[in-house]
């Protein structure tokens, strides 16, 4: 009897172990019956393992927002119902990854899913931010917002509001998000550089695909847009559910899931290592830009690389400008730019330490709508036709087509000013031509003889 006492023992100290230990190593997700917002009585709390509120270690937050039909009173029956959907519920399922390995750094998120009594607002999210700096270890550089459908409309409407709460969010993924377009919302989110991923289905029938495509669209045309550019996934579905999807953590691109996605950002390596940076972009003539930019302060700065690109997306450095401060005062910038063709053109400074660290600015660009910095003549042409340019080509390619598209002659293009280029050999008729450049095209007609 005494041995069959002992052996319980054993089993019950065990059973005592064993649940001190899971409470310690797994995901634990905690309803606090707490309003912290106007639209809400109630909310999940997930903190990651071995926190300490005490600590000195500060966590990245993110703000999950559900959709209508997870609306509920916060009562222990109707909170569960934010449990249905994206991150609580991978929480939940205990399939959240602990941490995240992100440019060779470990992360661990704080969690916060209010569930919302009716429609939120801006003002909400404002005051959950509140709340979650005040009394957990946030990480301000790195606040989160995203949700589904009501949700994703409101991960739009926040930082959309005013440039004020925008500056409090280091990125945002909107998810089949439901909201009211507007442009005001696209500047400011461009404004305040947000990194933008938002996701919908192609044939959404309860909340129509185009809302995402307009404020993406919107705010990478702006004369201003952000640095990366708003980027969208649209799914091949007919359903609403477009979150599945996106939330799942073996669906990457570029190699990182949503949540390694937004780790990439912060609000601190969002800015530049110097102060007070101006920079502006202003289209002097159809030949020439002025890049214009000043320093208040600079500290350890080797100088600035300027990057052009003709998409917004995929970037060339076409010249270095060493620092001109002094003790670490500020200064003065520019540099003049040969526009590379008809259309936009974008430029961003990426700004270069002494230790070769840097960091990128805000992004401008400027429109062309003619060629004006390159003329053509004669035309019509009987032998050659002459192509006058002060834009510097280097193994530009110039490709001629006849009247059917089939191309009859192609040459490189090395220099500037009066290139002439023998068309002796072409059938008399109407040609069109193309010269590549690295960044742009240029084309125009001419008749041959």
């Amino acid at each position: 009897m005494k041995n069959q006492f002992l052996t319980a023992k054993r089993y019950f100290i065990f059973f005592c172990l064993l649940l001190s230990f899971s409470s310690i190593y797994c995901q634990v997700q905690t309803p606090k019956y707490i309003s912290i917002c106007d639209h809400s009585n109630s909310y999940y709390e997930y903190l990651p393992q071995a926190y300490s509120s005490s600590g000195s270690q500060k966590y990245p937050l993110i703000i999950f927002s559900h959709g209508t039909g997870e609306i509920g009173d916060g009562s222990p029956s109707q909170i569960q119902r934010v449990l249905v959907h994206g991150t609580p519920q991978q929480i939940n399922q205990g399939i959240f990854p602990v941490s995240f390995t992100v440019n060779g750094q470990a992360f661990k998120y704080i969690v916060i899913s209010p569930q919302y009594s009716t429609n939120p607002r801006p003002s909400d999210i404002e005051q959950i931010i509140n709340y979650a700096v005040q009394h957990y270890s946030v990480d301000t550089n790195r606040i989160y917002l995203t949700g589904l459908s009501m949700g994703g409309g409101l991960v739009w409407d926040y930082p959309g509001n005013n440039i004020n709460y925008a500056n409090r969010i280091a990125a945002i993924v909107p998810v089949c998000g439901s909201s009211t377009f507007s442009t005001a919302k696209c500047q400011n989110i461009a404004a305040a550089n947000i990194p933008v991923w938002a996701t919908h289905n192609s044939a959404d029938p309860t909340v129509s695909v185009s809302i995402t495509n307009n404020y993406v669209s919107t705010i990478n045309s702006l004369p201003n847009p952000p640095n990366p550019l708003a980027k969208k996934t649209i799914f091949q579905s007919n359903t609403h559910d477009a979150w599945t999807a996106t939330y799942n953590l073996n669906y990457r691109e570029n190699g990182v899931n949503v949540y390694e996605w937004m780790l990439q950002y912060s609000k601190a390596n969002g800015t530049l290592s110097i102060s007070g940076l101006n920079f502006n972009v202003i289209k002097k003539d159809d030949k020439t830009i002025t890049l214009n930019w000043r320093t208040l302060s600079e500290n350890n700065n080797r100088g600035f690389e300027i990057e052009r690109s003709s998409d917004g997306n995929s970037f060339d450095s076409i010249a270095f400008v060493p620092t001109l401060s002094a003790d670490g005062k500020g200064a003065d910038y520019t540099f003049t730019d040969m526009p590379p063709g008809a259309g936009k053109s974008y430029y961003r400074l990426k700004q270069i330490n002494v230790d070769n660290s840097f960091s990128y600015g805000p992004v401008k660009y400027v429109q062309f709508t003619n060629n004006n910095y390159l003329k053509v003549y004669p035309n019509p042409v009987k032998e050659k036709l002459n192509i006058n340019t002060s834009y510097i080509f280097s193994n530009s390619s110039l490709k001629i087509y006849d009247a059917g598209g089939s191309m009859v002659l192609q040459k490189l293009l090395n220099g500037n000013g009066i290139i002439s280029i023998s068309v002796t050999e072409l059938r008399p008729g109407i040609y069109s031509a193309k010269i590549y450049d690295k960044a742009n095209a240029v084309e125009f007609r001419f008749v041959k003889n």
